[in-house]
């Protein structure tokens, strides 16, 4: 099920948003969309803190109460990976929607035209996501590991196991790193030395030598791959 929350005081403009988030899910996705709407800041914030999870945001800048920009850095806090894609009239505030690494910046007067198409690529991108996953076995039974939820993947030398790290905790399974590597077979993974692969999509800087991810997380790039690896990320990052 993807989730939707359209954040707005305005009930034209939430039926706009709607409208034009309709209009592009196929007939057999209706089943599995779901969409929210919110008169303010915050009574979606309100949600999100009793547990309520939502995929994609859409939500006015300008409101009466709390404005968009103020609920976006509070849910980017809470919630890195949720889509946030701003909706205002006024094109000033295209900076502050960067800082808060807002998906997309839509201007009202373009809404009709560009709302559908960049909620069309998103739900693409969940529901892609949600078809990549990988098995791992835990003891007699196993573990549906989705490659958007691997941060990275190492394997300590001379070890026999390769260890999947997520937010959630660790996984183990015996296999070599190089078969891992090419079982993915996802362009959202980078082998960066011969111990380690990284989930490009949790990555937040690189600096140096170092990859910065979430759960402050920090990898070495081996000197020999440093070129193509940073090659590989700004790939990644442009598409």
């Amino acid at each position: 099920m993807i989730r939707i929350a359209v954040v707005d005081d305005e009930k034209a403009m939430r039926d706009m948003v709607c409208k034009c988030i309709k209009q592009t899910m196929k007939e057999d996705e209706k089943e599995s969309i779901e969409i929210l709407e919110y008169t303010s800041g915050e009574s979606f914030l309100e949600q999100v803190k009793n547990g309520e999870l939502f995929d994609i945001l859409f939500t006015d800048i300008q409101m009466s109460e709390m404005d968009g920009m103020e609920l976006g850095k509070k849910i980017r806090e809470a919630h890195s990976k949720m889509y946030i894609v701003f909706i205002t009239s006024y094109a000033e505030y295209a900076v502050e929607s960067y800082m808060i690494e807002a998906y997309q910046y839509i201007l009202k007067q373009d809404m009709e035209y560009r709302l559908p198409d960049v909620a069309r690529r998103l739900i693409d991108k969940i529901s892609l996501d949600s078809r990549q996953y990988r098995m791992i076995k835990i003891g007699e039974g196993q573990i549906k590991l989705y490659y958007k939820d691997i941060i990275y993947i190492y394997k300590a030398k001379g070890g026999k196991y390769v260890t999947y790290r997520t937010s959630a905790g660790e996984y183990r399974e015996r296999i070599t790193l190089r078969q891992v590597y090419e079982e993915l077979g996802s362009k959202m993974f980078v082998m960066v030395e011969r111990g380690y692969i990284v989930n490009m999509k949790h990555i937040y800087k690189v600096l140096g030598d170092t990859i910065y991810l979430e759960d402050n997380c920090q990898v070495k790039i081996s000197r020999a791959k440093l070129a193509e690896v940073k090659k590989e990320i700004n790939l990644y990052w442009g598409n």
